[in-house]
């Protein structure tokens, strides 16, 4: 029997401090946070580039939480927050987080209790040649104005050069055959982010799939594992 595809719970910056809890309360496999650097180099979990209309790359972290509706996790203390109940799933939004986030994440999951995801063929270059161990996936899925985003429909050649263990791909690419190019190369895939019932169900039941990415991972888990939809109970009993 084949095993089911993992779970990794996707919060967005708006959840904060308590949404990483709750996704690591979950019990989702996984949980995801989004990497960045700020001007005074502190890794933080933010999704976009800007805060209030600010990169972050140009203001220090006092002044990010100054600007933030929410508290702005730092990424080590994201990772004390997930370590000891889920795995990390680490995606670095940019170039010059590799070596940091890895060196942080071996030490709070373990070599084999985290995997990186970016878009970024570079950094996953870097991350296997200084860490060969650690388990990566090469992101595909831009929208369709932004730049490479005719090559994420045949991702092959650049999952290989980058030496990725999985690709990560945008829900809607994989279902116009991107998926099954990396099925027949024997490449696990990464189903990103997942919200709908209808969709989950058709995912969930494909082998290809190793892991699922949603913003209702307990919506995922009762489909999964036979508990019915989004009503149902959804978390583990405590272990």
């Amino acid at each position: 029997m084949r095993s089911k595809p993992a779970i990794s719970a996707h919060r967005r910056d708006e959840a904060g401090l308590t949404g990483l809890g709750d996704a690591a309360a979950s019990g989702a496999e996984y949980v995801e946070i989004d990497i960045r650097r700020t001007g005074d180099g502190r890794l933080v979990v933010h999704h976009d580039p800007e805060i209030g209309g600010l990169r972050l790359n140009r203001l220090s972290y006092a002044r990010i939480q100054d600007l933030a509706t929410r508290p702005v996790p730092l990424v080590s203390d994201a990772m004390d927050i997930i370590a000891g109940r889920a795995k990390g799933h680490l995606d670095l939004k940019e170039r010059g987080c590799e070596h940091e986030t890895v060196a942080l994440a071996m030490e709070a999951f373990g070599r084999d209790g985290f995997v990186v995801t970016t878009r970024e063929v570079a950094s996953l270059f870097e991350i296997k040649k200084s860490f060969p161990g650690v388990r990566t996936a090469l992101s595909v899925g831009r929208n369709l104005w932004e730049r490479g985003a005719a090559r994420d429909f045949a991702p092959l050649r650049l999952v290989r050069r980058a030496g990725a263990d999985m690709v990560a791909l945008n829900h809607r690419l994989a279902r116009v055959g991107v998926l099954r190019q990396c099925g027949r190369a024997g490449i696990p895939a990464m189903i990103w982010t997942v919200n709908a019932e209808p969709v989950m169900r058709r995912f969930l039941g494909d082998p290809r799939v190793a892991v699922l990415v949603t913003d209702h991972p307990g919506t995922a888990l009762n489909l999964r594992d036979g508990r019915g939809g989004t009503d149902a109970p959804n978390r583990r009993a405590p272990q």
